[in-house]
């Protein structure tokens, strides 16, 4: 079971780095409905971070569909940020 695991995530690594940051993401949607913005730009942050690499790698890997799938992801993410930095430039 282990070793099909280990295969599967080998073969489909760009769905692992898509989890992993959108995991990342809802951890600071979550610190924002907390009223946490601060931390919600630290996670969200993080996300944005593991999709920038995800980027480069699917570029290195040749994996052009990949890429284009992190790049739509990316631009979503990066909004989002910039959309709490202007809340938080706005409230102050």
């Amino acid at each position: 079971m282990l070793n099909q695991l280990s295969a599967f995530a080998g073969r489909h690594w760009v769905i692992g780095g898509f989890l992993t940051s959108l995991l990342w993401f809802a951890a600071g949607k979550q610190s924002l409905s907390h009223g946490k913005p601060q931390a919600a730009i630290f996670w969200q942050g993080v996300g944005v971070m593991i999709m920038l690499i995800m980027c480069g790698w699917t570029i290195k890997e040749e994996q052009w569909l990949g890429l284009a799938a992190a790049i739509i992801v990316l631009f979503i993410e990066i909004r989002s940020v910039v959309h709490i930095v202007k809340g938080l430039g706005s409230s102050q």
